[in-house]
């Protein structure tokens, strides 16, 4: 959070009163701003003045700037997405503060291109920067080989449509792998990282150069608690700032969160995602990367599929069963199996609950289409991704497989979402299973 900032790093604190500060263990704005100016006074020994001005320095450099429809909008209008693709390597003009990541007046993207032209082009051009995005999907869907392709065209160079920057892979599961990194790179982007013969191949040596590169840009963490995360991500924005971090992955946050807590902590456990979740939405908007978050699905057992409006109704994984009121049941994990289907008596929702998933500015979801089975990690059935939430599009689907370049998408075979997709609290499966248009 901004409050958390390096005293550092902020504007307007000459060298004597800095000294001071760090001599009686100020380190952070929030240190400043909880104390008031008479306790400055007496703390540091400066006079009533430059009290208040090291309070309004501080103040001023951690309280968000009100911003107008206009500047927003031409912030984000650079990256529409028109004609049969999506220009989504378009930057975006953003005033950043002196700390924000390279001074005023930079360009910024206002998008991630994903490189899938059918899903950038539903997205109005790719992942959005300044916000949360989530994936959900069952086990084996692909999520992770989403993430490193994502991880690819953030790293990439931008004469290929990448944007040249760093990431962060928050790696919860122990599922990163930079050989499989690599490879994507290759089939993504030949011309850059060699992946045949050609007179636009580079040389070997080349090849080589470039992939040392983009590796070096791939700052992996493997956090073992919601705890640690929050830490880590509290004491991240000098890295992330430095290292120019364009993509900030979680893959995955219900991992630890399942692991963590059980069904008797639940309200400890969404206190600690919406703290998570503010600083992910405090440093994307600040430093104007991407924010994407894989999520697990889970079952809830003796839930209508759908619609449900009841006491229980809205409740998620370890809310509803034994803890929640009346009709929400008992639930358990799903993992690539869809429990809901057929039965009646169950339906597959995404982990976490209501509080995160109204955390999440933009959510994708990963499935078996209607009828064309169950996506497991072989390839067997038809997958699908939707896009079932988002403040720029409307809802759509497409086919996907996963291939040596990661992600594919066919825009050829566009999917049908049910328009009660919004209600954030209905089974995925069971309201946003489609059909091919």
């Amino acid at each position: 959070m901004a409050a958390k900032r390096s005293l550092a790093r902020v504007a307007g604190l000459d060298v004597d009163v800095l000294s001071r500060l760090e001599g009686h263990n100020f380190r952070t704005a929030e240190d400043v701003l909880t104390r008031s100016s008479l306790d400055l006074v007496e703390l540091l020994d400066v006079s009533l003045p430059t009290a208040e001005r090291v309070v309004a320095s501080v103040a001023k450099c951690v309280c968000p700037k009100p911003q107008t429809a206009m500047a927003l909008l031409r912030q984000r209008g650079g990256g529409g997405g028109g004609g049969g693709t999506a220009r989504s390597s378009s930057g975006a003009r953003a005033s950043a503060s002196g700390d924000g990541g390279g001074g005023g007046g930079a360009s910024w993207p206002a998008f991630l291109p994903t490189h899938l032209a059918a899903l950038d082009l539903a997205l109005k051009g790719g992942v959005p920067t300044g916000s949360i995005s989530e994936l959900v999907g069952p086990a084996g869907a692909g999520k992770t080989q989403f993430c490193l392709t994502l991880a690819v065209a953030a790293a990439a160079p931008k004469s290929v449509g990448g944007l040249d920057g760093g990431v962060v892979f928050i790696d919860t599961e122990q599922k990163f792998s930079g050989v499989r990194l690599a490879e994507i790179a290759r089939a993504k982007f030949p011309s850059v990282y060699g992946d045949g013969d050609g007179d636009g191949a580079p040389s070997e040596a080349d090849a080589r150069a470039s992939l040392t590169t983009l590796t070096s840009r791939v700052l992996v963490l493997t956090p073992s608690t919601l705890s640690e995360i929050l830490q880590r991500l509290n004491g991240l924005e000098e890295a992330l700032i430095d290292h120019g971090v364009r993509l900030l992955v979680v893959d995955s946050m219900a991992a630890l969160a399942r692991a963590e807590f059980g069904r008797g902590q639940l309200q400890q456990r969404q206190e600690l995602l919406g703290q998570i979740a503010s600083v992910l939405k405090q440093q994307a908007e600040r430093l104007h990367l991407a924010v994407f978050v894989t999520n697990q699905v889970t079952t809830r057992i003796g839930a209508a599929a759908g619609h449900d409006t009841g006491p229980g109704a809205g409740r998620e994984e370890g809310d509803g069963g034994g803890i929640g009121g009346g009709g929400g049941g008992a639930e358990r994990d799903a993992g690539s199996r869809d429990a809901g289907s057929g039965s009646g008596s169950g339906s597959v929702t995404a982990a976490l609950g209501t509080k995160w998933a109204h955390c999440v500015n933009t959510r994708l979801v990963l499935e078996g289409a209607a009828g064309g089975g169950d996506a497991d990690a072989a390839g067997g059935g038809t997958r699908v991704v939707k896009v079932v939430k988002s403040p720029r599009c409307a809802l759509a689907g497409f086919e996907y497989e996963v291939r040596a370049g990661g992600v594919v998408v066919d825009g050829d075979r566009a999917v049908r979402v049910d328009a009660s997709g919004s209600n954030v609290h209905a089974s995925i499966r069971g309201v946003f299973a489609g059909s091919a248009l």
